[in-house]
């Protein structure tokens, strides 16, 4: 943003994109973990929210981390560890950069990037090449928009599927949590998730063999024996702390939602007749998250997107661009092929402050304005 856009606001209240909802109630077990003095990676709150959080999803297996991207890079871990055969990964190329980065970290795969819907913003399943016997595909869920995993196994049943569900928590494919269906997954409780520890993360499985060995493999690669590290591992331990916040947060987690929901439906109906405004479709068979909402100017290019950005600013509403094409990062440029719609998703889609207690007069707020730019600049 321009330096002297910048001096003009510093002293106005923004309106944020996303803040989380930390009432008392939720705060009171991060307190009684803090008096326990059980401030590291142990302590009772830890298998409370692992339990809790089995409960509400229904997965069998559950591990606790200490954010997202540990969470993520234990996909590419578990692949490994039971699957060595795997060497490529088909992935979408509009996501958040994590995604990648944590197949990266583990080396030895081949990405297959796939380009985006330009309705559901996700990967575009009809572009899905027919993966052969070492590759698996990487799911992700982008602002909360579910893949229909069910549909994709059942189109490619011979094919391992493991998804970062960090931004889908919640969301529904054929009746069933997202994260609960495919190989593994993983899920971020960042501050600005729909439940948060502050940071903190979660890996979800079916498969007793993967569980045993990520679970060791979060904590130092402990065998057994306490000191005797039987394989490579990482310190992705959550701690304490984070785990009692995030249990006050799954017990609220049904007020938190009905929250999102609401501001998710006012932000719809304000909206849903203003002409060159496009909503992220869902796939059949699946529920938004409604983690984040956004919108698709379907007539803007870059620089009128851009300037309704700083329009929205200057008004002192924050707003966040939808994720770059995945050749857009130096580090993955040589992936410049098939990015069309990855791109133009760029260049026409704009986020849109999101959290639970944004208020109705706050909305109508940011309704307004973007009515009015849309007024002035048609």
């Amino acid at each position: 943003m321009p330096e002297k856009v910048k001096k003009r606001n510093r002293n106005r209240l923004m309106l944020p994109i996303y803040q989380p909802y930390l009432p008392k109630e939720c705060l009171r077990y991060a307190h009684d973990a803090l008096d326990s003095t059980w401030i590291s990676s142990q302590g009772v709150y830890i298998d409370k929210a692992k339990e809790k959080l089995k409960e509400i999803v229904g997965s069998k297996y559950v591990i606790m981390v200490n954010n997202g991207t540990c969470a993520t890079h234990m996909l590419a871990l578990g692949l490994k560890f039971k699957y060595p055969h795997i060497r490529k990964i088909i992935v979408p190329n509009n996501v958040y950069v994590a995604a990648w980065n944590s197949f990266l970290f583990s080396g030895g795969f081949e990405f297959i990037p796939v380009d985006a819907d330009l309705n559901t913003w996700n990967i575009d399943h009809k572009k899905i090449p027919a993966p052969d016997e070492e590759t698996a595909i990487l799911v992700v869920h982008n602002l909360g928009n579910i893949v229909n995993v069910p549909a994709l196994q059942k189109r490619f049943p011979k094919t391992l599927i493991v998804e970062d569900n960090c931004e889908g928590l919640f969301g529904r494919h054929e009746g069933a949590y997202s994260g609960t269906q495919s190989l593994i997954s993983s899920v971020s409780f960042f501050g600005n998730k729909t439940i948060t520890s502050g940071e903190g993360g979660a890996v979800f499985t079916q498969d007793e063999m993967i569980f045993e060995y990520l679970n060791s493999v979060r904590g130092q690669g402990q065998s057994s024996v306490r000191y005797i590290h039987d394989k490579l591992g990482y310190n992705y331990r959550m701690t304490n702390i984070q785990a009692a916040l995030l249990y006050g947060q799954l017990e609220i987690q049904p007020e938190i939602r009905e929250k999102k929901r609401s501001v998710f439906d006012l932000y719809t109906q304000e909206l849903k007749d203003v002409e060159g405004i496009r909503f992220q479709e869902t796939e059949a068979n699946t529920e938004h998250a409604q983690w984040m909402f956004g919108l698709r100017f379907d007539q803007f290019n870059q620089q009128k997107k851009r300037d309704l950005e700083l329009f929205l600013f200057e008004n002192n509403i924050e707003t966040r661009p939808m994720f770059y094409p995945m050749n857009q990062h130096a580090h993955l440029s040589q992936y410049s092929n098939g990015i069309e719609i990855a791109e133009r998703l760029n260049h026409q889609c704009l986020i849109l402050p999101s959290f639970p207690e944004l208020t109705r007069s706050q909305i109508l707020t940011v309704t307004r304005k973007i009515k009015d730019f849309m007024r002035t600049h048609s």
